[in-house]
């Protein structure tokens, strides 16, 4: 009796350690989540050098995120984003809805590659969509329901990054542009959240419209980036 009492309470506390180091270890649980999923939602390779998040104020921080290109691209990644900052609420980390007061990134690098037949941001995009209908993201549900959690953010701003645009058409050399600052305003909202690869899919299309946008205000950039560069812009304004 005493000892089936004792390994009881040897089970409780294993178990207790380990709901204690999970809450206070939510970095290490992003990185390796940020690292293992990542690839299959957006078709690339994704690393993270260092993730802090407080689970007592929900302030956090990534550093070097980077984004590889999807296979098909010659560049060595698709973005690079230097430092991200976090603000969540902390009575929601665990809860089915995460409550997401902002998010900052500064200083991010892009790479716009043009490859044969479609651009890497855009088969990051359509990697994305894949992964959201493969798991039923794109329609509300998940193959476990109830089980994703989703996400609610009430501000995310990207600002001072720095695109290299390359097609064919400029045979390897890059066309270098800042991106205007992309500010993105309650992403979730009414729809009782968003699941995160449906959030990913958000800020990639922000992004490829913002290029677009750049590209086709600027004569330069144009003539630059010749008819190709041209209709990915378009495209990438329609989509």
């Amino acid at each position: 009796m005493k000892k089936g009492l004792f390994v009881a309470a040897v089970i409780v506390a294993i178990v207790a350690g380990a709901g204690f180091f999970a809450w206070n270890r939510l970095d290490i649980i992003v990185k390796v989540a940020l690292e293992y999923y990542g690839p299959d939602v957006m078709g690339a390779a994704v690393t993270v050098a260092d993730v802090e998040i407080s689970p007592h104020d929900g302030r956090g921080r990534l550093r070097n995120l980077e984004i590889g290109n999807p296979p098909g691209f010659t560049a060595s990644r698709s973005a690079r984003f230097a430092d991200v900052i976090l603000e969540i609420d902390p009575a929601t980390l665990r809860s089915p809805v995460v409550h997401v007061r902002a998010i900052g990134v500064d200083a991010p690098t892009i790479v716009y590659e043009r490859g044969d037949k479609t651009t890497n941001l855009e088969a990051i995009s359509r990697n994305i969509e894949a992964y959201s209908k493969r798991t039923g993201d794109s329609d509300g549900t998940s193959r476990v329901q109830g089980t994703k959690r989703r996400f609610i953010i009430d501000r995310l701003l990207i600002r001072g990054a720095k695109v290299t645009m390359t097609t064919p058409s400029l045979k390897g050399q890059g066309v270098n542009f800042d991106l205007p600052t992309i500010e993105l305003r309650d992403i979730g909202k009414g729809q009782d959240g968003l699941t995160a690869s449906q959030v990913a899919a958000v800020v990639t299309n922000a992004i490829v419209a913002g290029i677009a946008q750049r590209v086709l205000s600027n004569i330069d950039l144009l003539r630059k980036g010749g008819i190709e560069g041209a209709i990915d812009a378009l495209k990438g304004l329609i989509r």
